[in-house]
C-alpha cells in the first residue's frame, strides 16, 4: 500500500507492505531504500519500533483523530500519514467547499497498520475516552488492540470483524461530546 509521509514538511511517498519472511515484520520502500520495520509494542500514544533492527521508542501525538508529531531520542518531528486516496478526496472536499457534511469538530479513528478486524468493541452512541480500546486488529498473526486517539461520542462503525484494512483506513467516526 502506498501512503503519503510527511516529516516536518517533507513528502515522501512510502510503499508499504507485509514482510512474507518475517512475522510481524513490514518493508518500506522510499525511492530505492528499504527499511524493514516489526512493530514490537504498541500502546495508545507510543511504539517500540525496530527499524533495520535497531530498536527504538517512539512517542506520538494526534490532533483530531491524525498523526501530528512524533518523538524520538527527545526529538519533536512534525509528522502526518496519509494514503493517496485520502489526499484525493480531501482536495475534492476542499474544492466543494467541504460541503458533504462534515465538521471540524468531528474525528476518525484510522488503522495505523494493514490487517484483519478480529473484534470491535464499541456500539453506536458509545462514549469515548482516549486510550480506550475500540477494536483488535490481526496484523502477522499478533493481535493489536486500536485505542481511541480522541474522546468522543461514537457516530458510525466503518468496519465489521473479519474485514480487511489499510495503514490510514477510517475504522470509527466521532462527534464531539455534548
Amino acid at each position: 500500500m502506498k501512503v503519503i509521509a510527511s516529516i516536518n514538511d517533507a513528502p515522501l511517498e512510502v510503499d508499504l507492505r507485509v514482510d512474507p519472511e518475517h512475522e510481524g515484520g513490514f518493508i518500506a520502500t522510499v525511492g530505492e531504500r528499504e527499511v524493514y520495520l516489526e512493530i514490537i509494542e504498541r500502546k495508545p500514544t507510543s511504539l517500540t519500533l525496530a527499524v533495520n533492527g535497531q530498536v527504538g521508542f517512539y512517542e506520538y501525538h494526534h490532533e483530531a483523530g491524525r498523526l501530528s508529531e512524533v518523538i524520538h531520542d527527545c526529538r519533536s518531528f512534525k509528522a502526518s500519514l496519509r494514503n493517496p486516496q485520502q489526499e484525493q478526496l480531501e482536495k475534492l472536499l476542499a474544492e466543494f467547499g467541504a460541503g458533504l457534511g462534515g465538521t471540524s469538530s468531528q474525528a476518525v479513528i484510522i488503522a495505523p497498520m494493514p490487517g484483519k478486524i478480529l473484534g470491535v468493541s464499541v456500539k453506536l452512541g458509545e462514549q469515548l475516552e482516549l486510550g480506550q480500546v475500540v477494536a483488535v486488529l490481526e496484523a502477522m498473526k499478533m493481535e493489536n488492540e486500536i485505542t481511541s486517539t480522541v474522546e468522543g461520542k461514537v457516530r458510525s462503525i466503518r468496519v465489521r470483524v473479519g474485514d480487511t484494512v489499510n495503514v490510514g483506513d477510517p475504522l470509527i467516526e466521532t462527534d464531539p461530546l455534548d
